[in-house]
């Protein structure tokens, strides 16, 4: 799950606007910009966790001698080894601990919804915002389709497109 820094923020704003308004949770009073900022903070640590299991991933290709093609694997095997969860378990994984730190919250006064009516619309939200790293990799892949995937000018030449499209996107 690839969460770009400045999305955070609007994600966070958006899901607790959904679920306000749809009288889900009601927020403390005096406390309403506080709210999303609870939202952020866990996006915010899955995004540590992801950096940390990427460093993590590097000190495997380089302990088993394996080049940059193989870094996704080496990804799986860190965050494995860290059990931390990627993939689809990665947004049950955030919109759980959402759903619990609601309950906790001193931001938010009261949680009415059942839990599975509030995962429904924040996975809808998360997603609108997840599929932005997929329309960036189909960006960048098409302007690399001169070069052969997994060589290493093709590694850098993703990098630095992914930073150019980035850019242009105001990412």
């Amino acid at each position: 799950m690839k969460l770009y820094s400045k999305v955070i923020p609007l994600m966070a704003h958006d899901i607790t606007e959904a679920l306000v308004k749809n009288e889900d949770i009601e927020l403390e009073e005096g406390l309403e910009k506080e709210a999303p900022k609870d939202f952020e903070a866990i996006l915010n640590e899955y995004q540590r966790g992801e950096r940390e299991i990427s460093d993590l991933a590097k000190d495997v290709l380089n302990s088993r001698g394996w080049g940059n093609a193989k870094f996704s694997e080496a990804r799986k095997i860190a965050a494995t080894a860290k059990k931390f969860p990627m993939g689809d378990d990665a947004l049950d994984y955030v919109i759980n601990q959402m759903l619990e730190y609601m309950l906790i919250s001193p931001n938010i006064a009261e949680v009415y919804a059942e839990d599975h009516v509030m995962r429904k619309r924040i996975v809808v939200i998360m997603r609108r915002y997840l599929s932005l790293a997929d329309e960036l990799d189909a960006e960048v892949r098409k302007r690399l389709r001169n070069l052969q995937e997994g060589t290493r000018d093709w590694e850098i030449a993703y990098k630095k497109t992914m930073e150019e499209v980035r850019r242009l996107k105001g990412l």
